[in-house]
């Protein structure tokens, strides 16, 4: 019996929904003309409407593979190496000279 009356009201709520979408007013001016609770329908709406969203990127969000390419280049200099944009590239970053190049990267914000 319990689900004869969940089903009853979702079927009515989706009415009201789809009648509100269609009439261009406002959720509360809608609420008020048929009489509603305005935070049932808002409960409602949420529920019904969530249901049939496409998936989006908050359900992508996960782990992603990452490869670590070392080029040749890079293992004559000792240290970390930064690219910048127009294909400069800070190389030989240590713990020595790490505020430096702190200083470097506030300075071309």
């Amino acid at each position: 019996m319990a689900s004869i009356d969940s089903n009853t009201s979702q079927r009515f709520w989706q009415q009201h929904i789809t009648q509100w979408q269609e009439s261009g007013l406002s959720q509360a001016d809608y609420c008020r003309q048929q009489a509603l609770h305005a935070h049932q329908f808002s409960y409602w709406k949420c529920k019904l409407l969530t249901v049939d969203k496409p998936v989006g990127l908050e359900s992508a969000i996960g782990f992603a593979q990452v490869q670590v390419v070392t080029p040749v280049a890079a293992s004559s200099a000792p240290g970390l190496s930064l690219p910048l944009q127009n294909d400069i590239q800070v190389t030989g970053i240590t713990q020595d000279t790490m505020m430096l190049v702190k200083q470097l990267i506030e300075v071309l914000r």
